[in-house]
């Protein structure tokens, strides 16, 4: 009869040994951020490549004045802000949603939670002297 091979990480979990990350759990959250992350630079990097192109073209294009007395270069750049802002608003909100849940499955079993700080109880109603033995002695 022959003693099977032991390998790390094989058999049950212990106390010594805790359980292993979901499989592929790391290799999934990875891909999320990596896309996310080329999703954002893609966008920014558009709206940046639409706006600077054109001012090293035709920069008297961007001092013209089609909205209400502001520049064309103004408007634009205030889109581009705007670009930027809601980019940033959806990368942080992809991550939070879909890899933050997976990176807490990944830590809770490898016991990198850290445990929630004790919340403070009601208010207690203050008295008018802090000590009792700082009062008027009559």
């Amino acid at each position: 009869m022959s003693v099977p091979f032991h390998r790390p990480g094989s058999g049950p979990p212990s106390d010594d040994r805790p359980h292993e990350p979901l499989p592929g759990a790391l290799r999934h959250v990875t891909r999320t951020h990596s896309r996310a992350r080329r999703w954002f630079l893609a966008v920014n990097g558009a709206a940046f490549l639409l706006t600077a192109l054109p001012s090293g073209a035709a920069g008297e294009l961007f001092a013209t004045r089609p909205v209400i007395g502001t520049p064309l270069g103004v408007v634009l750049g205030a889109l581009q802000l705007a670009v930027l802002l809601l980019t940033s608003w959806q990368y942080d909100r992809t991550l939070r949603r879909r890899a933050d849940p997976l990176l807490d499955s990944v830590r809770r079993p490898a016991g990198l939670v850290q445990p929630a700080l004790p919340q403070p109880g009601p208010a207690k109603a203050l008295s008018p002297r802090p000590f009792p033995s700082q009062g008027r002695q009559g």
